[in-house]
């Protein structure tokens, strides 16, 4: 405290006994106690969610939580003969793994009342699940309608992928455990455990069947809570494979990173390692041959353009395998380049532009450009064109550069060693023609 409020403190309490002493205490009315503060709203209560799927009415029944009227009127059959002793062929109750059709019971203080979650296919269920459910729920000792399904007990889909979103602080803290697990070997006590039942957080892998569920591999749960450290660094673990190098071998890969990065994409000594974005391990590119890597990505330090680095060495050789530099979001967000100019991707112009900005970037004496060459017409969203260009080196290594047509500069620049280089036609080959159907 300073001697200002320490002053202000003794005065706030010796005034008033002095003025005591010399005149009679006064007794003031009582007044009534101040209320209790009002409890605030739980920030990580379940958020109303039919906004949300009010869009899915009437155009995906099938993603909404409820059962259809057709799928309703054939329950109401199959749970009398549930009741009178038909069994399904097997249990869904708490079933976790291949989920078609799942029952899972929760913790009721957890779930705001709830103590059950029923998940369903984006599909008409046949009698075979129906009797599924209702099975489940005679198991579970739970008489069930259901007029009682809403998106507080039901997911059908794939329409959601948790019970409820990650808050800030959750995410943050993710991020930042993650970095522990990465670069100072953290650990959670004990491992994830699917079940929702003993500890209120809990996982259920969804069967690989495009016709039951639209894209999500599983559902969470997350209760109606704050999660802990522990609970958040366990979901990391499930998530992340443990890393090919220790701890206190990372500043040394990096610093090679860094270095590589400098010599062949031009990232200057003062970009900064971008939070959790460590991996090291097995790298399956897109043709499927694998390395054990390590690679991290980087970004301009206090730059409103937040340019960014992405870079790959393999272990065993320090080298670059694979590196890409994000365009400058400040070019592709403004108004002025969201437009379909298209010119002509052959124009030497691009290509002479190309070989510039990589001999600016690529400091490596050992090697030089040895070809540069038209490679396609491409667009790296909705709005820009480029004309795709690769420049070749000495060694093998390759560069593909988008350039914008609206601007004449590269917005985006990738690299590849030789040994990845050798297998670009291929790739593209057998990707060139999705890509355009899908830019159409």
């Amino acid at each position: 405290m300073t001697g200002k409020r320490l002053i202000a403190a003794l005065c706030a309490i010796l005034l008033p006994l002095a003025a005591a002493a010399e005149s009679a205490v006064e007794i003031l009315p009582t007044t009534p106690p101040m209320p209790d503060p009002v409890p605030g709203k739980n920030e990580y209560s379940f958020e109303d969610l039919d906004p949300y799927y009010e869009p899915y009415s009437p155009h995906l029944p099938y993603m909404l939580p409820e059962m259809s009227a057709s799928e309703k009127l054939r329950f109401a059959d199959i749970r009398r003969r549930a009741e009178d002793g038909e069994k399904p062929d097997s249990s869904v109750l708490n079933k976790m793994e291949g989920v078609t059709v799942s029952l899972i019971q929760l913790p009721r203080d957890q779930y705001e009342g709830e103590d059950w979650y029923l998940i369903l296919p984006c599909r008409e269920m046949t009698d075979s699940e129906l009797l599924q459910v209702a099975g489940a729920f005679l198991e579970a000792g739970i008489r069930f309608d259901p007029d009682l399904l809403n998106w507080r007990n039901c997911m059908r889909g794939g329409a959601i992928t948790e019970t409820r979103d990650w808050k800030g602080d959750e995410q943050e803290r993710f991020f930042s455990l993650g970095e522990q697990f990465n670069r100072a070997g953290l650990r959670p006590e004990t491992p994830f455990t699917p079940s929702v039942e003993d500890d209120g957080i809990g996982r259920v892998w969804l069967a690989d069947d495009p016709e039951s569920f639209s894209g999500p591999e599983y559902f969470s749960f997350l209760p109606a809570r704050r999660l802990t450290d522990e609970e958040l660094l366990q979901i990391y673990a499930l998530e992340n494979p443990e890393p090919a190098i220790q701890p206190t071998e990372i500043s040394k890969y990096e610093t090679l990173l860094r270095q590589e990065l400098s010599r062949r994409m031009g990232m200057p000594a003062s970009a900064v390692h971008m939070l959790n974005s460590d991996y090291s391990g097995e790298s399956d590119n897109y043709w499927g041959d694998s390395r054990t890597v390590y690679s991290a990505c980087f970004e301009d330090a206090g730059s409103f353009s937040s340019h960014s680095w992405l870079g790959e060495i393999e272990l065993s050789s320090g080298k670059l395998i694979q590196a890409r530099t994000d365009p400058d979001p400040r070019v592709l967000q403004s108004p002025e380049q969201h437009t379909d100019i298209r010119m002509d991707p052959w124009d030497p112009r691009w290509s002479e532009i190309a070989r510039e900005t990589i001999a600016s970037l690529c400091t490596d004496p050992a090697v030089e450009i040895a070809q540069v060459q038209p490679w396609r017409e491409s667009r790296i969203n909705q709005y820009t064109w480029c004309a795709e260009i690769r420049v070749t080196l000495t060694d093998g290594a390759v560069y593909q550069a988008d350039i914008s047509y609206l601007t004449g500069t590269v917005v985006m620049l990738e690299y590849y060693d030789a040994e990845s280089a050798a297998l670009l036609d291929y790739y593209h080959d057998h990707t060139y023609a999705e890509e355009e159907a899908g830019n159409e």
